[in-house]
């Protein structure tokens, strides 16, 4: 009962917070392929490793001429393979303010980089990966069609399953078309 309090308030708050911030127009036809650095938020809950990989290995390929930074959960971090060329940043609980919120910490250690694009492979709402995506400054913010990610992301992507790996691949055939 008081976490979805919890959620709701901490959700009030990044409206708050990001309020005056508008996206300037972009064409998403050649955003992809313009970027160079991206950020990818990984799932709060746990992958298949065969699933893990095959993302990854897509994604750093996909922006191997500049930078992959990946931001996941200190207790999901052995999910990752240990041959991704990109930068890790792992997070805890102790990251998140009690309203599900990243702590100045954590958003400094992210805003230590720039990003083009990233990318929140939820596919289910997650309010820390949402409001680090949106603060992360990049101009493409990609995610799965979900409730209140208006707010947070400007390409959403609508696939026909809820499964992860359908997604993903929905996912992946999507930014080959970009």
């Amino acid at each position: 009962m008081f976490e979805d309090l919890r959620r709701r308030v901490g959700l009030a708050y990044a409206r708050f917070h990001f309020r005056k911030r508008s996206d300037a127009p972009m064409r998403f036809s050649d955003a992809v392929t313009r970027a160079r650095r991206a950020l990818v938020l990984f799932p709060d809950r746990a992958l298949d490793a065969g699933t893990a990989e095959m993302l990854l290995r897509y994604l750093t390929r996909r922006f191997a001429n500049g930078s992959t930074t990946v931001v996941i959960r200190e207790d999901l971090r052995n999910n990752l393979p240990m041959t991704t060329a990109a930068r890790v940043v792992t997070y805890s609980a102790e990251d998140l303010t009690a309203w599900f919120t990243p702590r100045s910490a954590l958003i400094r250690r992210l805003k230590s980089s720039t990003f083009d694009a990233a990318f929140d492979l939820n596919t289910e709402f997650s309010l820390p990966n949402a409001f680090l995506c949106k603060e992360s400054g990049a101009g493409l913010r990609v995610s799965f069609t979900k409730t209140n990610a208006d707010e947070f992301f400007n390409l959403q992507i609508r696939t026909g399953s809820a499964a992860p790996g359908p997604s993903y691949q929905s996912l992946m055939r999507c930014l080959d078309m970009l």
